[in-house]
């Protein structure tokens, strides 16, 4: 199947207003007084909160809901890296990246609920499935595509936030959440309200319901008088887990070629390949990484692209060349070594920049690699130039408002408690945790689905909300329902309201079918 660009640009515009709608940075000043919900963190599970209360359910007006991002971007572990001039119109995913089809959380929502388009990760659907357990064995690991059939993960953020802006959202970028603080004795729904403060103003925003979706880093940034704490009343228990974590700085690093020649020159279209003994440590795979396949010209002069990659084929675009988590690895250290910013989540390097050097480093170390596949093919290396940039993902541990990637201790010691003392750590208010820090299992660890489970807890055991209709039902009575930790008085009104929903369906059967 082949595209021609030019019938793109009207999507490609679409999506360029969205961005600098999403991308916007609020002034302190324009800071509400009050709103019913409020999110800290525009990462997966922040936006998928107030996705399904203000437009999957209504159940609360999305005037209503503020979120709050301490970055200029949104997305948190998903990051497209874009725009940059070298890039024309593709984007390089330097953080989360695929997602398994058996975790109907989030492969549900982005097939069913959101309806973006998919693909197998690995060429052709040949990896061999896609494993990390809870729920995704035995399946493929999917991707959400942009139109050459590249991975484009942050569309599933952008797309919710979208709909939610659109239906009078406010979302405030640049904007960091200091405190959490006791909103004195008003009282809704038998709990006090919150106070939210901000960096660098002494603006104070009142708040009925709070999601905090920040990793630990950021946690532990926050006023220690935040309602978390137990110096606030917050539960011992969740602190507890909140601070016994397990950090590993995740580093995945690109590097972006006018000739992909992995495709183009040895038709290397699946599979991993790395060195650690070198002086530039290689960790890669070659179906990882954006490209444009050219098929033709078209009648207008335009060229026609391929909607997905093109074994020998006229392509260029970014390969993958070092991917791990890991807190001590040595090979790890060099490529620590370039971040240039703990704070933000991703590095780029260009001639004639910092580190430059690196780009005619990592080509040689790729070329002496290669050797022989080249030398079979019957190309010169000395014909392929050096790539033009090296994008790399670094999501550390002293990134603040970055995260890297994180568990909980507490799923070795006390995996059935996790989710009950971490998603409300104080019972007086309605503030919650949801990130993928506190998944339920090791097997969920780095993957979006641990802190989604999570977030549909929190909607259906502390909001009252019913399963989503575009959600799996045996999926969602197992991995939702089927843990539960609430109090005795919380899970009956849970069951209560899940009753109500049930017979309000039959109500409807019943007076449709005989009507």
């Amino acid at each position: 199947k082949a595209t021609v660009s030019v019938l793109y640009c009207l999507h490609i515009k679409m999506l360029l207003t969205i961005t600098v709608l999403l991308l916007l940075t609020v002034n302190t000043e324009e800071l509400p007084s009050k709103c019913k919900v409020s999110v800290a963190g525009a990462g997966f599970s922040g936006v998928y909160f107030a996705w399904r209360l203000a437009v999957d359910t209504h159940r609360v007006a999305a005037s209503d809901v503020c979120i709050f991002e301490a970055n200029a971007r949104i997305g948190g572990r998903l990051y497209s890296v874009k725009d940059f001039p070298e890039m024309s119109d593709i984007e390089v995913d330097v953080g989360a990246y695929r997602f398994a089809e058996g975790d109907h959380l989030p492969s549900d929502l982005i097939m069913k609920g959101l309806l973006l388009k998919t693909a197998c990760y690995d060429y052709n659907c040949t990896g061999g499935g896609c494993s990390h357990g809870d729920g995704g064995l035995s399946t493929n690991c999917l991707k959400v595509t942009d139109v050459y059939g590249n991975s484009r993960f942050s569309l599933v953020i952008e797309t919710m936030l979208e709909q939610l802006i659109s239906k009078g959202a406010h979302l405030f970028t640049g904007t960091v959440v200091t405190g959490v603080l006791n909103g004195g004795n008003t009282i809704k729904n038998g709990r006090r309200t919150a106070i939210l403060t901000f960096r660098g103003t002494d603006h104070k925003l009142h708040s009925d319901i709070v999601l905090m979706n920040t990793p630990m880093t950021a946690l532990g940034a926050l006023d220690q008088d935040s309602v978390i704490f137990p110096k606030a009343g917050g539960s011992e228990e969740a602190f507890s887990c909140m601070t016994s974590q397990i950090f590993l700085t995740g580093l995945k690093v690109y590097a972006l070629y006018d000739d992909a020649w992995w495709y183009s020159k040895l038709g290397l279209m699946q599979g991993s390949y790395g060195t650690d003994k070198e002086a530039v440590p290689l960790s890669g795979r070659y179906q990882d990484g954006p490209t444009k396949c050219k098929v033709k010209d078209g009648h207008s002069g335009l060229p026609v692209y391929a909607e997905s990659p093109v074994k020998y084929g006229d392509c260029w675009g970014a390969l993958m060349v070092y991917y791990r988590f890991a807190e001590n690895d040595m090979e790890g250290n060099y490529w620590r070594g370039l971040v240039a910013d703990p704070q933000d989540a991703m590095t780029r390097i260009v001639p004639g920049g910092k580190h430059a050097n690196v780009l005619a480093d990592l080509h040689a170390q790729l070329m002496e690699f290669h050797a022989k596949e080249l030398a079979a093919a019957g190309v010169d290396p000395a014909s392929l130039a050096p790539p033009k940039a090296i994008y790399m993902g670094n999501f550390v541990r002293n990134g603040t408002y970055v995260g890297s990637i994180g568990a909980t201790e507490c799923v070795n010691t006390m995996p059935n408690t996790v989710w009950k003392v971490v998603r409300r750590p104080n019972e007086d208010y309605n503030v919650f945790l949801a990130n993928q820090d506190y998944g339920r299992s090791f097997d969920t660890f780095g993957w979006a689905t641990g802190g989604l489970q999570l977030t549909e807890k929190i909607l259906q055991a502390e909001m009252g909300l019913g399963r989503p209709v575009w959600l799996n039902l045996s999926w969602y009575e197992e991995m939702v329902l089927g843990v539960d930790f609430s109090s005795p008085s919380a899970a009956f009104s849970v069951r209560c309201n899940y009753r109500r929903t049930l017979i309000a369906f039959f109500v409807v059967f019943v007076f449709l079918f005989f009507c």
